[in-house]
C-alpha cells in the first residue's frame, strides 16, 4: 500500500482512504524527523538528540526502537519497507517524491516561478495559488520541535513567503490589484519586516488609484525599520515611493483598462464569477475566486508545556463530485470580508428540503474558505431532525468546540449559559470558521455563535431559522433542488462528461426522475457507475420501472422520486446487505462500527464490514472517519420504514437485544482494564450472536471508549423506552470510569441520574444503591459536595436495607475521598475506619488491605507519620500475602510519601521504586509515570541530581506516549529545578 504523508500543517498520514495523524508525541517527533532528512539514513543519535535534547535517557536506544515498532504498525508497514532500517539508524523512504506535500509543493513552485519569468502571469498565479493550497497551518505545527524539526519548519515557512510573493507578483501582472489589497495588509502585519510585501502592497493600492494610502504604507514601513533596526528602507522601496511621487507611467495597469475597472469595482457586484453565464474558457470557469484576506491572530496556541498545539481542523471531508451552486457560493463567498467589517460574527443560514444538498454546499464552501480562517475551523452535526436520537444540546455542542479549543475539562462549566460565555471569551479576537449543520431551530444556533468580530459562522437547516436574521443580522440562502443545468453538470462530475453528453435525451429523463435533488442524483449515479457497460437509457428504464410499482405507495411527486431511487439502490443488495441496512434504522447512535452492526445483524465482524463497504459504495450510508458509518437523516427513515414493514416485531427485538448486549459486555470488559480493583455487578452471559469486543491493555480501552462513548451515551438513553430497563442502569455504571478518566463530567452525571430512574423501573434495589452512589461519585468530582452526601447517604440507606455489608463498604469509601477532596481528613478517616470493619466483618483481605492503606494515608495528612507507616505496613502484608500486586503498588506510593514527608529519603526511593515495579508489572502505564515523578523528587532531596533527571525523563516519556496533561508539571520540573 502506498502512503503519503502531509507536512505543511499538522503531520498527516493518507493509508490509501483517509488522512489521519499520528497520536502520540514521540512517534510523531520521530516520523517527521526521517520526513524531513528522508535523502539520507538518521542516526540513532541525532533521533535521541531530536526527542529529548539535552535530557536524552539512558535507554533512548530501547525506547526509539519502541516508537519504530509502533510507527510501523500504524503505518501498515510491518516489515520495514517503507521506515527503513539503515545503521546507522533509520530512513523513510518514498515511492514517489510527491508522496509528501512538501515535496508537491517545492515542485510547482519551481513551475510557477518558471511561467512568470517567461512571461505567463495567468500560468504562474494559477500554479503558485495551488502550490500555496497545499498549506493547512504553519508547517509541522503539531511536532514537539527538535533541531531538525524546527529548521525544516523555518525553511519550509520561508519558502512559503517566497511563492507568496511570487503569487502576488503574478496576480499584480494580471491585473488583480483591488483584490490583493485586504490580503497584502495582513501579510504585512504577519511579516513586518518583508520589505518585499511592503513593496507589492504599495503597487496595489497605487493601481487601485489609492495614492495617498500607498505613500502612507511606504511611511508605514519606514517608521518600523527605524524603530526596530535602526535602518532605511531599501533602494528598490525607495525607488518605488520616489516613481509614485512623480506619476512614473512605467507603475500603470498591466491589464486593459476595463479589466482593471472590473477588478476594482470587485467580483461581487451582480458580476457573474465567469465573466458571465456560458462565457469564457474552460481555465477560466474553472479557476477559483480569490477572497480577501482579513487580519487575523496566528493560528497556533501555546499548550500548558509551551508547545504548539494545531489549530483546529474539524471540517469533515468535501463531498466529492460537487457541482454547481454557483450563485449561492458568490454570496458564501462574501463572509470572510464580513467578517472582518462587521461588529459581530459573519453568519449565513441555508436552508432547504431534506437531500437538497445543504452540507454538500456548505462543506464544498468551508474547505475553500478555510485558509481565511487561520484559527481554525469548528465543525458540529447538530442532529436537528434526527428521528432516534432528538437535536443535540447546545451546551454539548459547546463542550465540543471548548474541548477543541484546548480548553481542559475542568474549566467547562456545567451550566448551558456559561459555557456560552466562555465560548464567546475563547474565540474572541479569533478568525474561526464555525459550520453548524442540520440545525433545528434559531435557539438550538444562538448559544453557539461567537461574540466578536472575525468569525464566519454557516448554519444548514430545513428550517428558515428567520429569527437568526432578526436578531444576529444572519444572511438567509434557500436552497431549492438543482436547476436542470446544474443537474446534469452533477451528474457529468460523477458518471463523466463523455457519458453524459452521449446521452442527452436520458439524461433528462434521470434528472426528472430524482427530483433534481442532489442526494436522489448522488445515490443513482453511483448505481450507474457500479455499471460502466450499461447505456444510461436502459439504467432510467429500469428505474422508471421501478417507480411505476412503488408510487402507489407514495404521498407527492418529490417523495414519490425519491424513494424509487432509494429502492432502486436497496433493491440491488443481497439478501444480507439489505437486512442490515434495515436493521441500522434501529440503531440509536449517530454513527456506527463494524462489530456493533455485526451484533445488530447477527453476523460476523467480516461480514458486517463487507456489506458496510457495500452500502456506501451505492451511497446508503456514508463512511464519515475511518471505519465508522452514518446515516443522512432521509436515508435512516427509508430504513427504519423498511425494517417495520419487513421484519417481524421479534426480530427487531432481537437485533436490538444483541446490540445493546455488545454495547454492554464491551464496555464492561473495557472497564476492567481501566479500573480493574473495583467490584462488578453480575450480568448474564450477553445473548447468541452478540460477540463483545475485548480490549488488550488500558490504552486500546480508553481508544475503544473514547470511538464509542457517543454511540454508548445514546445506546443508553434508547434503552429503558425499548423495554430494556437492565441495560439502561448497567451500561452508564460500565461507563463511568472512562467518563472520570477522560473529563466528560458532566455525561458521568447525566448518565447516573438516567440510570436511577431505570434500576427503579427495574425495582433493583442493589442496582438503584449502585447508581446512587455513582451519581455521588460524580459530584464529587464536579465539587457538589452536598449532592454527592445525599446520593452518598441514599445508597448506604438501600444497602444497609439489604444488608450489603461490601457495598456498604464502597459507599463509605466513596464517603471518604469526599471528604478527602475537602481537606477534612478526620472525617475521612473515620469512614474508612469503617470500610476497615466492614471489610473484617465479610472476611475480605484484599478490602481490608485497601482500607488500611487510605488509613494511613488520612493519618500521614494529619501529622501523625508514624501511625500511618504502621497501618501501611500492615496493608502491604496483607496485598502480599493475598498475592494482590496493584494493591501493593499503591501502598508503596503511600508509603514513599509518608517517608518523603518525614525527612526519610532513601527509604522514600525505595518505596517508590517498589511502587514503579508494582505498576510496571501490572501495566499500568500512568501508575509508573506517576510512581517516577515522585522518585525523581525524593532522589533529588538525597543530593542524587543525574538520578532525578532520569526519573523524571522516563516519566515525561510515558507521559508525552500517553498525552497526559501530567506532562506538564514534569517538564516544568526539568526546566525550573534540573541543569
Amino acid at each position: 500500500m502506498r502512503m503519503r504523508f502531509r507536512i505543511l500543517g499538522p503531520l498527516e498520514v493518507f493509508d490509501g482512504t483517509h488522512w489521519r495523524g499520528i497520536s502520540a508525541a514521540k512517534p510523531r517527533t520521530l516520523l517527521a524527523t526521517l520526513l524531513v532528512q528522508r535523502d539520507v539514513p538518521v542516526p540513532t543519535g541525532r533521533l535521541g538528540a531530536e526527542l529529548w535534547g539535552e535530557r536524552e535517557p539512558k535507554a533512548a536506544a530501547n525506547l526509539i526502537q519502541q516508537y519504530v515498532m509502533r510507527l510501523r504498525r500504524e503505518l501498515g508497514d510491518r516489515q520495514g519497507r517503507l521506515l527503513v532500517t539503515r545503521p546507522p539508524g533509520y530512513q523513510m523512504v518514498l515511492a514517489d517524491e510527491d508522496d509528501m506535500d512538501a515535496a508537491a509543493f517545492a515542485r510547482l513552485g519551481d513551475s510557477g516561478r518558471a511561467a512568470l519569468a517567461a512571461g505567463d502571469a495567468e500560468r504562474a498565479a494559477g500554479l503558485l495559488a495551488e502550490a500555496l493550497a497545499l498549506w493547512r497551518g504553519p508547517a509541522l505545527v503539531d511536532v514537539p520541535t527538535g533541531p531538525m524539526v524546527e529548521a525544516e519548519a523555518a525553511r519550509l515557512t520561508e519558502q512559503r513567503l517566497d511563492v507568496l510573493q511570487s503569487r502576488v507578483e503574478a496576480d499584480l501582472a494580471c491585473g488583480r490589484h483591488a483584490a490583493l489589497v485586504p490580503e497584502l495588509r495582513q501579510s504585512v502585519r504577519e511579516h513586518p519586516l518583508r520589505e518585499g510585501l511592503w513593496g507589492q502592497l504599495m503597487l496595489a493600492l497605487y493601481r487601485s488609484g489609492r495614492q495617498a494610502e500607498a505613500l502612507d504604507a511606504y511611511r508605514e514601513v519606514h517608521r518600523l525599520l527605524a524603530d526596530e533596526l535602526s535602518i532605511e528602507p531599501s533602494a528598490p522601496l525607495c525607488d518605488l515611493q520616489l516613481r509614485m511621487l512623480r506619476g512614473d507611467p512605467r507603475l500603470g495597469l498591466p491589464a486593459t483598462e476595463a479589466e482593471a475597472e472590473a477588478e476594482a469595482e470587485g467580483q461581487d457586484q451582480g458580476r457573474s464569477e465567469h465573466g458571465g453565464e456560458g462565457e469564457g474558457d474552460a481555465r477560466a470557469r474553472s479557476k477559483p475566486r480569490r477572497l480577501p484576506r482579513p487580519a487575523s491572530r496566528p493560528s497556533v496556541r501555546a499548550t500548558r508545556a509551551g508547545q504548539p498545539s494545531a489549530a483546529p481542523r474539524q471540517l469533515p471531508a468535501a463531498v466529492a463530485g460537487f457541482a454547481g451552486r454557483r450563485a449561492e457560493l458568490r454570496l458564501l463567498d462574501k463572509l470572510p470580508a464580513d467578517a472582518s467589517a462587521g461588529p459581530g460574527p459573519a453568519v449565513c443560514v441555508i436552508a432547504g428540503t431534506a437531500g437538497a444538498g445543504k452540507t454538500s454546499l456548505a462543506l464544498h464552501w468551508a474547505h475553500r474558505a478555510a485558509p481565511h480562517f487561520p484559527d481554525g475551523q469548528l465543525y458540529v452535526n447538530l442532529h436537528g431532525f434526527a428521528p432516534a436520537t432528538g437535536p443535540m444540546s447546545p451546551g454539548e455542542a459547546i463542550r465540543g468546540f471548548l474541548e477543541a479549543l484546548s480548553v481542559p475539562p475542568e474549566r467547562i462549566p456545567d451550566a448551558p449559559e456559561a459555557r456560552a460565555a466562555l465560548l464567546r471569551t475563547e474565540t474572541a479576537g479569533r478568525r474561526l470558521l464555525f459550520v453548524l449543520d442540520n440545525a433545528a431551530d434559531a435557539a438550538q444556533v444562538r448559544p453557539l455563535l461567537p461574540g466578536s468580530a472575525g468569525c464566519a459562522v454557516v448554519v444548514t437547516s430545513r428550517g428558515q431559522l428567520t429569527g437568526l436574521a432578526v436578531t444576529d443580522g444572519a444572511v438567509l440562502l434557500s436552497l431549492d433542488v438543482l436547476p436542470r443545468e446544474e443537474a446534469r453538470e452533477l451528474l457529468a462530475a460523477r458518471l463523466g462528461a463523455d457519458r453524459v453528453a452521449a446521452e442527452p435525451e436520458p439524461v433528462t429523463e434521470l434528472i426528472d426522475l430524482c427530483a433534481r435533488l442532489p442526494l436522489a442524483l448522488a445515490v443513482t449515479a453511483a448505481r450507474a457507475v457500479g455499471r460502466p457497460g450499461f447505456a444510461l437509457s436502459a439504467v432510467v428504464a429500469e428505474l422508471r420501472d421501478v417507480r411505476g410499482r412503488l408510487e402507489a405507495l407514495d404521498a407527492g411527486e418529490g417523495v414519490s422520486s425519491v424513494r424509487t431511487v432509494f429502492s432502486w439502490s436497496y433493491r440491488r443488495l443481497d439478501t444480507a446487505t439489505a437486512r442490515m441496512f434495515r436493521l441500522l434504522g434501529l440503531h440509536p447512535g449517530r454513527d456506527v462500527a463494524a462489530p456493533a452492526v455485526a451484533a445488530l445483524a447477527d453476523l460476523s465482524v467480516r461480514e458486517a464490514a463487507a456489506a458496510l463497504t457495500a452500502l456506501a459504495r451505492v451511497h446508503l450510508i456514508a463512511e464519515h472517519r475511518p471505519g465508522r458509518y452514518s446515516f443522512h437523516d432521509l436515508l435512516r427513515a427509508y430504513a427504519t420504514d423498511l425494517t417495520a414493514a419487513e421484519d417481524t416485531e421479534a426480530a427487531r427485538t432481537a437485533a436490538l437485544h444483541r446490540l445493546l448486549d455488545h454495547c454492554l459486555h464491551s464496555a464492561r470488559a473495557a472497564r476492567r482494564h481501566l479500573a480493574p480493583a473495583r467490584g462488578e455487578v453480575p450480568l448474564p452471559p450477553p445473548v447468541t450472536g452478540s460477540v463483545p469486543h475485548d480490549p488488550e491493555g488500558y490504552e486500546e480501552a480508553m481508544a475503544w471508549f473514547d470511538a464509542e462513548h457517543a454511540v454508548l451515551l445514546a445506546v443508553a438513553d434508547a434503552a429503558g423506552p425499548a423495554g430494556f430497563d437492565g441495560h439502561a442502569w448497567q451500561l452508564p455504571l460500565a461507563m463511568a470510569d472512562f467518563l472520570h478518566l477522560s473529563g466528560r463530567w458532566h455525561d458521568w452525571v447525566t448518565t447516573q441520574r438516567t440510570a436511577i430512574v431505570a434500576a427503579r423501573q427495574q425495582g433493583d434495589r442493589a442496582g438503584t444503591a449502585l447508581c446512587h452512589c455513582e451519581s455521588g461519585r460524580a459530584a464529587i468530582r464536579m465539587r457538589r459536595y452536598e449532592e454527592a452526601h445525599r446520593e452518598l447517604l441514599r445508597a448506604l440507606e438501600l444497602q444497609r436495607g439489604l444488608g450489603d455489608l461490601t457495598a456498604q463498604a464502597d459507599t463509605l469509601r466513596t464517603l471518604a475521598w469526599s471528604y478527602e477532596q475537602q481537606g477534612d481528613y478526620r472525617a475521612a478517616l473515620q469512614r474508612v475506619e469503617q470500610v476497615l470493619e466492614l471489610q473484617r466483618a465479610v472476611g475480605n483481605l484484599a478490602g481490608q488491605a485497601g482500607a488500611l492503606n487510605n488509613i494511613g494515608w488520612c493519618h500521614t495528612h494529619l501529622g501523625d507519620h508514624e501511625k500511618a507507616l504502621a497501618r501501611c505496613r500492615e496493608a502491604l502484608r496483607l496485598h502480599l500475602d493475598g498475592g494482590s500486586p496493584l494493591g501493593a503498588a499503591y501502598t508503596w506510593e503511600t508509603l514513599g510519601f509518608i517517608h518523603h514527608a518525614m525527612g526519610q529519603y532513601a527509604e522514600a526511593v525505595d518505596s517508590y521504586r517498589q511502587c514503579r515495579d508494582g505498576f510496571r508489572r501490572f501495566g499500568n502505564r500512568y501508575g509508573e509515570a506517576d510512581a517516577l515523578h515522585h522518585l525523581g523528587g525524593s532522589l533529588r532531596m538525597t543530593g542524587d541530581q543525574e538520578a532525578a533527571r532520569d526519573a523524571w525523563h522516563a516519566a515525561l516519556a510515558i507521559l508525552d506516549e500517553l498525552e497526559h496533561p501530567d506532562a506538564d508539571v514534569v517538564r516544568e520540573l526539568l526546566l525550573t529545578t534540573v541543569g
